[in-house]
């Protein structure tokens, strides 16, 4: 047996006895898979996307929620009409719902034999999409060379494009090399909470240096408000933190703070422990919260107030086997919680109301209480050279449903069961 097999090996046994104690029961989960047309050839060499759209439609009689997600294969952007149990939306102290009636839980929007797609940006790579709540526009999508591209409803082409093609922190021969990724552009954007304006940051890590652009999202959608470039620096993510403030993250592990009103930067922190940083996150629903993830499956939680103070992270987690972190989602709807998305695949989801509301506890133990939940299925089953990054999002109104979408195209919409220790608490009680 080689030394690399009796490493796996001893690794999958470790995580046999870690998962043993994470809970893994589903209240709701629906899979899907599209049989998309055999002429946009092998599935898996195409960039891979996944987000809720805003609709919820109850529909009591049928005891079902109606609701909708868009899913981007390379260029494409399709659209799928989703039927959930009327519960997942109803705590458990509702009057009895009606047990659900489905026509179909999954229906794809356009074509017959194979989905047509919803919309299209012929020519680029979609690499993030964000559902939009107000205005004409349905959608915001960025590419892998930078643009950012607006969709509504009625038309199959952008309604707007920004479109990124040369400038100072890109140039058009490495920008669009598909031989060499690295060379591609390292982009990311955030909307304001108020959903008026955006903020997005571009860089090349051959040129070394960033450009960050302030967007209008409302009166003239895509006109630029603000531009300046940053030297020295490959920021590959970027949040906002309010309404004015946004925090960003470079390859060199530096956090940075803004004002989207100002080109100057307010101060920096560098985080060098624990693994080089590649993704961030803030919550939408606690103002200056927000949670960095790095290459050594850490997970560390930042308050701005604590970090003016000079003090540290307020708490971290860790996943499994020091699986990279590629991705992190606050919640929409509860301020405790957050997603973590792991390099495998696997998918982690945390609640910190434990950690909020005990003031001395055990490191393991606090890992084993604020982790409620592990999903194993996302990107597992085809393993491919895409990254995970944008491929699981929360819905932004049914609480606690996730949706994901797999390297081979599979679509899952699961809502955990985290009500282990409640349930048997109550059976004990019970029982005395």
């Amino acid at each position: 047996m080689s030394k690399d097999t009796k490493v796996n090996k001893l690794k999958n046994e470790e995580f046999k006895i870690w998962k043993k104690s994470v809970p893994s029961l589903y209240q709701h989960v629906s899979f899907f898979k599209p049989q998309l047309d055999a002429r946009l050839g092998d599935v898996l060499q195409f960039e891979k996307r996944f987000t809720f759209n805003n609709e919820v439609i109850p529909d009591q009689k049928r005891g079902v929620l109606n609701t909708g997600l868009f899913y981007s294969v390379g260029s494409n952007i399709y659209k799928l009409d989703c039927s959930l149990p009327l519960g997942l939306q109803h705590g458990g102290n509702e009057q009895e719902l009606p047990d659900p009636q489905y026509n179909e839980v999954f229906k794809q929007v356009g074509g017959d034999t194979f989905p047509s797609p919803h919309w299209i940006l012929p020519g680029e790579t979609i690499i993030k999409m964000s559902p939009l709540e107000s205005g004409e526009n349905t959608l915001l999508a960025l590419t892998s060379t930078a643009s950012l591209a607006w969709f509504k409803e009625g038309s199959r082409n952008p309604t707007h494009i920004m479109q990124e093609i040369m400038g100072p922190s890109t140039s058009f021969s490495s920008i669009h090399s598909i031989r060499n990724s690295e060379c591609l552009a390292v982009c990311d954007f955030d909307l304001s909470r108020d959903k008026k304006e955006l903020v997005k940051c571009q860089a090349d890590r051959k040129e070394g240096q960033s450009t960050i652009k302030i967007v209008d999202n409302s009166d003239k959608v895509g006109t630029p408000l603000r531009r300046f470039n940053v030297e020295a620096s490959v920021i590959h993510s970027v949040s906002f933190l309010d309404n004015n403030l946004y925090v960003t993250c470079s390859d060199e592990n530096v956090v940075s703070f803004w004002d989207k009103r100002s080109d100057s930067q307010l101060w920096s922190f560098t985080d060098s422990q624990d693994g080089n940083i590649t993704s961030l996150s803030s919550s939408s629903q606690l103002d200056g919260f927000f949670a960095t993830g790095t290459d050594a499956g850490v997970i560390k939680l930042w308050d701005l107030r604590a970090i003016m103070s000079q003090q540290q992270e307020m708490v971290s987690f860790y996943h499994s086997n020091e699986d990279p972190v590629v991705d992190l989602q606050f919640s929409p709807t509860n301020s405790t919680e957050f997603l973590s998305v792991g390099k495998s695949g696997n998918v982690y989801q945390w609640d910190t109301d434990f950690f909020f509301t005990n003031e001395e506890v055990d490191e393991e133990d606090l890992h084993l209480q604020c982790l409620k939940f592990l999903h194993t299925g996302g990107s597992r089953r085809s393993i491919g050279a895409n990254d995970k990054r944008n491929m699981v999002n929360w819905h932004p109104a049914i609480d606690q449903l996730v949706g994901t979408i797999d390297n081979d195209c599979s679509i899952a919409a699961y809502k955990a069961f985290t009500g282990r220790e409640e349930e048997q608490q109550d059976e004990e009680d019970e029982q005395e």
